[in-house]
């Protein structure tokens, strides 16, 4: 837990917040607070229909907390992260030992995934939590027979999962139960995933916001909420976010280091065993990994939801295994290391290319990866272990991810956004805009503290002129200036992305 927390909290609020999601978030946030309107979430003064309300209150309350920040956009996320690694620990505890468990949280917690989704002001770390208190809530109630009240803890955390993501806080919930107890008792097992009284629960707990939005937004709301952010990002490509179907394979893979390749020994051990215990989780993340490859939009964190499942298997695969499955999952570990190790040492003249000079760092994570490389190659051929080890590496190598590269990412991707932005924010007055040519950077917004006009043409710059013609201030790619240049604005400032522009 002291590892959880110090990843988790660890310079949560040093870097910018990023685009998009990040930004409009935590923009999204701080409007509700200051319109006062807890119902219907805007960002740049529009209906923001994306996710339900939960997300956007958590982050409020945060704010009241520690202020309207990075800190306090990212602290749902860093606490939910936290929970979550507690309740797999218990979870895995009470049905294993003490040693399995630790397995389970420590291939969670030392991972790229916990790193990116506790310091990320989005929604994904706190539906992965609710998702999982259901499904664990739903497993205890199904092996003890005295512990049916249980089943009111499924639907309750089904419920604050429906009000955090919409229509998978019930699909993968109850999606994951049908399948488990199709599995293990056939047609007569789905029954007992249903439940009046608790049914009743979830009702209780989701329906009046759905019910306020219908009718306060009526069909806008089931057009864009429901038809647009629920079926057309699955059947469509939302925002250019498109994948091959085996895009989840190198993301797992990645997302897992250096755990991922005793992920396979843990679904062996399912398929082998037929354990409930394992079973369960090998379903649950079937079931979300098969789902979203077939999604036509894709992105890492889609699959968040199924990692603590994938985690029970990975520590099920350090816990039992074969000689030959030992044999051939830290080969492929030490392979992966060194070649991560190698793409570390060789990617400095590409960050020196993008005018990034600081790459002293990319030593140590070369070095740390190389170590890990030898480790599991001795674990391969000695069939031992070294995980200790291995998570002490691990931990040193997500530190100096935060320390280094992530501050560095940061400032190229936000930095001079971040800069345009606040200079704006000196500049402007009042309720004077911002004009955003050809491009879409909720950030702006946020750290400009002036809503912004999204001009696509220059069409839409001249109409922006006409009727608002106190607008002083425009932000667009750089090899877009030269229409902003035609219409009166001079260029202040440039890089090789990105251009600042002023109209005296």
């Amino acid at each position: 837990m002291i590892i959880s927390l110090l990843l988790s909290f660890f310079r949560l609020g040093s870097v910018t917040l990023f685009d998009v999601d990040e930004a409009v978030f935590a923009q999204a946030t701080r409007e509700m607070i200051e319109s006062n309107n807890w119902l219907t979430p805007t960002y740049n003064g529009i209906n923001r229909y994306d996710k339900p309300i939960l997300f956007y209150w958590l982050m409020a309350a945060s704010y009241q907390v520690f202020g309207v920040n990075e800190f306090g956009a990212r602290v749902p996320s860093a606490i939910a992260s936290c929970i979550l690694a507690l309740s797999l620990f218990f979870f895995a505890k009470h049905y294993r030992d003490e040693m399995f468990a630790l397995y389970t949280v420590m291939t969670f917690v030392l991972s790229l995934y916990f790193l990116a989704y506790s310091h990320s002001s989005v929604t994904d770390m706190t539906l992965s939590l609710f998702i999982s208190l259901s499904l664990f809530s739903f497993y205890i109630a199904q092996q003890h027979k005295k512990k049916q009240f249980y089943m009111y803890g499924f639907y309750l955390f089904s419920a604050l999962a429906f009000l955090t993501k919409g229509i998978i806080g019930i699909a993968f919930p109850f999606g994951v139960a049908m399948a488990y107890m199709f599995f293990m008792e056939r047609w007569q097992g789905i029954k007992k995933v249903f439940n009046v009284k608790a049914a009743i629960l979830f009702l209780v707990i989701a329906a009046p916001w759905y019910g306020a939005q219908l009718f306060i937004n009526g069909q806008e709301f089931v057009d864009q909420f429901i038809m647009k952010h629920h079926f057309k990002r699955y059947l469509g490509v939302i925002s250019g976010h498109r994948g091959p179907v085996y895009y989840y394979l190198p993301v797992l893979l990645m997302g897992l280091f250096p755990w991922s390749m005793y992920l396979p020994m843990g679904i062996r051990n399912a398929i082998k065993l037929k354990e409930r215990f394992l079973v369960f989780p090998c379903i649950w993340f079937a079931f979300i990994f098969i789902f979203f490859s077939f999604s036509t939009t894709k992105l890492p964190n889609y699959i968040l939801p199924a990692i603590p499942a994938a985690s029970l298997l990975i520590a099920s695969g350090m816990a039992q295994h074969t000689k030959r499955w030992w044999l051939y999952s830290n080969i492929s570990l030490a392979v992966m290391s060194f070649m991560t190790g190698i793409a570390f040492v060789f990617s400095r003249p590409y960050l020196f290319k993008y005018g990034i000079s600081d790459v002293n760092w990319l030593f140590v994570m070369a070095s740390i990866t190389i170590i890990m490389g030898i480790l599991f190659l001795y674990s391969a051929a000695r069939d031992t272990s070294f995980f200790s080890a291995l998570s002490a590496l691990m931990c040193i190598f997500l530190l100096t991810l935060s320390i280094k590269a992530l501050p560095l990412a940061s400032d190229y991707l936000q930095g001079t956004l971040n800069r345009y932005s606040l200079y704006a924010k000196s500049k402007l007055q009042g309720d004077q805009k911002v004009i955003a040519y050809g491009m879409n950077n909720p950030s702006i917004v946020f750290y400009s503290g002036h809503k912004i006009i999204t001009a696509k043409s220059r069409d839409d710059i001249k109409a922006a002129l006409d009727t608002n013609g106190r607008i002083s201030i425009a932000i667009t790619k750089t090899k877009k200036v030269d229409d902003l240049k035609a219409l009166g604005f001079e260029v202040i400032d440039s890089d090789e992305r990105y251009a600042l522009l002023e109209k005296k």
